[in-house]
């Protein structure tokens, strides 16, 4: 086999491989897509496992039997995801809980140790708002959330984006514009969906 057709199997096996999105009506269970719990490096088994399947979050552990708001920015530490997109969500994290959310989720493609370090800095309370990775870009790519860019030095990352979802199911989805205003809409989505379903 010549190495373009080698490339070529290769190449369409990729596109095969994305043949989910994430619509309103979504299921989001998997037990086979997981994410990563963010961590410092330890240096000793005694100190805890750096093995992923040690801190792996099912989606189906993720969300079923639960509400769940989950926002994704495109990588830790960058100006926009730092200064926009989190603190609002910190700012109403209680607010959003009181409204019936079970856990907030801050998502990106990134490894988990940055991740943590990123949390870290931002004084991030875990009990308020949960940090989840990508580090191979799986679950990005499986539903379609995917983007390039290299152009500023970042390669393949997750779209910016935020969603409802209510025991697995995706009840509210958008591509996030206005990061800054994304906290806002997603709570006025929760009320909205209490109202519609009381």
């Amino acid at each position: 086999m010549t190495v373009r057709a080698a490339t070529s199997l290769i190449s369409n096996a990729a596109k095969r491989v994305q043949t989910r999105s994430i619509t309103i009506g979504t299921d989001m269970r998997s037990s086979a897509i997981s994410l990563q719990k963010p961590r410092p490096w330890h240096m000793s088994d005694s100190e805890g496992s750096n093995l992923e399947a040690d801190n792996a979050v099912s989606l189906t552990e993720l969300f079923a039997d639960k509400t769940v708001a989950f926002f994704a920015v495109p990588a830790p530490y960058t100006g926009t995801c730092t200064h926009a997109h989190y603190p609002p969500y910190k700012k109403l994290a209680d607010e959003i809980k009181n409204a019936g959310v079970d856990e907030i989720v801050c998502f990106a493609v990134s490894d988990p140790y940055c991740m943590n370090a990123w949390e870290k800095s931002l004084e991030n309370d875990p009990s308020k708002i949960s940090f989840l990775t990508d580090p191979d870009i799986s679950f990005t790519k499986a539903f379609g959330m995917d983007v390039d860019y290299s152009e500023s030095s970042l390669g393949v990352r997750s779209k910016r984006f935020s969603m409802l979802v209510v025991d697995s199911v995706v009840k509210t989805f958008r591509l996030v514009e206005a990061a800054e205003k994304d906290a806002d809409q997603i709570l006025e989505d929760i009320k909205e969906w209490n109202e519609n379903t009381n």
